[in-house]
Formats: structure tokens, C-alpha cells, sequence
């Protein structure tokens, strides 16, 4: 009798302890699935995260690229499909340049672009009267850049370049003034711009300068093949997709050029 007594005790506690182990294993299992469910939500958290930094990042480099290339490029080139008017975008910009607001510049009347020409020319190397200095691979770029044919005012004072191979200038034009004035400045405040894309700025300001020349020989070298573009028209057409350049060397072969307003043959003083 006692025996049996002992062998039920027995029992009990072994399915006690069993029934211990199974409430422990359910909770042991629900709480590894609460850690479960909370590490796929702190994945899906991490994942949502990362996205809104690499749209964050984007929009960023966007941003700079904006502000890399001016505003006429923040919204993509604006061509109207009117090959005369194309060709007047293309050649005199209708906005500032990024660097306008840094520097206090303006373009919207003569008298104001002798004005800025006349700031601009304040940092030109060797001819400001508050010169930025360039050595070392600043003064290579700066030679790299002014050295390359067309990259001047050529139409006002005859030269084929902006500087000698020394680094010295080739002339005493207001307009080359400014536009070595601001090689330097954005060699020296903007050193992440390429050649291309500081020289592209140049070119912006040469037609300005000279809006009828310059117009004139964007429609005819569009006419024509492109790697015979002379290096300023390079530079002018370079943010064009090859659809975009496409379509306008299309139009240049078969309709004339006719100015879409009457533009001086230059704009400030030599």
C-alpha cells in the first residue's frame, strides 16, 4: 500500500515537473518571438532609415551639382524646339551665375556689367589691384585652363588665349581681366570644379560679352561636324544630352540663323 502511495507521489511530481517545463518552453518560445517580431521591426525601421539618408543624400548631391553647374542647369537645359532662340540660351545666359551671390556681381543692365567686370577683374593675377595668388597645382590649372585656344576674348582684343604658357596675361582687356580673375577665384574658392566645368563659366561670361559674335558662331559651328567645335563652343554644348545636341545640329543644316533680338556686338569696355 505504501508502495503504490509513493509511486502515485512519484507520478505527480514527474508530471509536475513536466507541465513546469512545458509552460516554461511556451514562454520561453513567446518570448523569443516577441524578440523575433521586435528584431523584424527594428529591420524594417533600420531599412526605412537608411532609405530616407540615401533620398536625403541625393537630393544633397543634386543640390551641389545645382550649384556646381548654375542656375541655368538646375532644372535641365530648357530648349523650345525654336533653333534660333536655342541657340541664344545656349550662348547668352538669362541668369546669374552661381558664384554672382558670393561675390556681389550683376548683370542686369550695361552699366552694372562694367560693374562686375570691373570686381571681377580686382582678383586677376598679376593685374588686380588685390590679385589672388596662385602656386603649385593651382597655377597649373590656371595655366591648363588659360592656355586652351578660344578660351578668351578674342573678338575684342585679338588674342587666341587667355595666358602664356608662364602663367603671365596676354593682354590688357577688361574682359580678359575678369574672366582670369575668375579662373582664380574658382580655382582657389571652388577647387572641386573641373577645368571643363570652370571654363563652361567662362564661356557663359565670353557671351555675354559678345552675344552676336558668339551666337553667330554657335549656329554655324552646329552646322557643322563636332569635332571641329572650337573649344568655347565645346564648353557651351557640353551639358547637352546627345539627343538634345543632335536635334540642333539637325536644325542648323537645314534652317538659317537669324538672331532672335537684336544683341550688340559687345557688352562692357576692352
Amino acid at each position: 500500500m505504501n508502495k503504490n502511495i509513493s509511486v502515485i507521489k512519484l507520478k505527480k511530481r514527474w508530471f509536475g515537473f513536466i507541465k513546469k517545463k512545458i509552460k516554461a518552453l511556451k514562454s520561453f518560445k513567446l518570448n523569443n518571438l516577441r524578440k523575433i517580431n521586435y528584431y523584424l521591426v527594428f529591420q524594417r525601421i533600420l531599412v526605412v532609415a537608411v532609405g530616407f539618408l540615401l533620398v536625403g543624400n541625393q537630393a544633397l548631391a543634386m543640390q551641389m551639382g545645382s550649384k556646381m553647374l548654375g542656375p541655368d542647369m538646375e532644372n535641365g537645359l530648357m530648349l523650345t524646339g525654336d533653333f534660333s532662340k536655342d541657340v541664344a540660351f545656349l550662348v547668352t545666359p538669362t541668369d546669374m551665375p552661381f558664384y554672382a551671390s558670393e561675390l556681389g556681381l550683376d548683370m542686369s543692365s550695361l552699366n552694372a556689367i562694367n560693374t562686375s567686370i570691373d570686381k571681377l577683374g580686382v582678383m586677376a593675377p598679376m593685374q588686380g589691384s588685390h590679385p589672388i595668388q596662385l602656386t603649385g597645382e593651382e597655377l597649373k590649372r590656371y595655366i591648363d585652363i588659360g592656355t586652351e585656344p578660344y578660351v578668351t576674348c578674342e573678338f575684342c582684343c585679338g588674342v587666341k588665349t587667355l595666358v602664356r604658357e608662364d602663367g603671365t596675361p596676354t593682354c590688357g582687356c577688361a574682359h580678359s581681366i575678369a574672366m582670369r580673375g575668375t579662373t582664380a577665384y574658382l580655382i582657389r574658392n571652388h577647387p572641386e570644379m573641373t577645368n571643363a566645368e570652370i571654363s563652361y563659366e567662362l564661356m557663359r561670361q565670353k557671351g555675354l560679352y559678345f552675344p552676336t559674335q558668339m551666337q553667330e558662331r554657335m549656329a554655324s559651328s552646329l552646322a557643322g561636324e563636332v569635332e571641329n567645335f572650337t573649344p568655347d563652343i565645346k564648353y557651351l554644348t557640353m551639358n547637352l544630352s546627345e539627343v538634345e545636341l543632335n536635334g540642333l545640329r539637325e536644325k542648323a543644316k537645314s534652317s538659317g540663323f537669324e538672331p532672335p533680338t537684336q544683341a550688340p556686338g559687345m557688352v562692357g569696355g576692352c
